[in-house]
């Protein structure tokens, strides 16, 4: 499902960047949802007395590449067609995909959510859990 969200929030992050002839803002966005996740999840874990430097450590570097990622499809992207739509379209995705977690972190903190939220929520680890498995 969180896989549905991003291709779907990243397509239409893609069109709207075409439309508009480049978002430009997508990156500055994505790095400050970026670091108020990691913030959450920091809280998160202290609430839940489940602090882990490598747990910490892990995240900051999947972000990182994360970033890396996005940098190189904008590079591509822009040798082979002289645009950013494509990279904006990625990193709107990754933004929702942020939200989703920091949202997740609310609810590992015990912070009241609305029922939609938390029902939405529910939905998407479900379907994430099931795929793993």
């Amino acid at each position: 499902m969180e896989k549905w969200i991003a291709g779907i929030t990243g397509t239409v992050g893609f069109l709207v960047s075409y439309l508009v002839d480049g978002v430009g803002m997508a990156v500055s966005i994505l790095l400050a949802v970026m670091a108020l996740d990691y913030a959450t999840g920091l809280i998160a874990a202290f609430v839940n007395k489940q602090l882990n430097s490598r747990i910490g450590t892990t995240g900051f570097a999947r972000k990182l590449y994360i970033l890396l990622l996005i940098a190189a499809v904008y590079l591509v992207e822009s040798i082979l067609f002289g645009s950013e739509h494509v990279g904006d379209g990625i990193a709107i995705a990754y933004i929702a995909i942020e939200f989703i977690s920091i949202t997740e972190n609310g609810v590992k903190m015990g912070a009241p959510m609305p029922p939609f939220v938390s029902d939405l929520l529910s939905m998407v680890k479900s379907k994430t859990e099931g795929k793993e498995n």
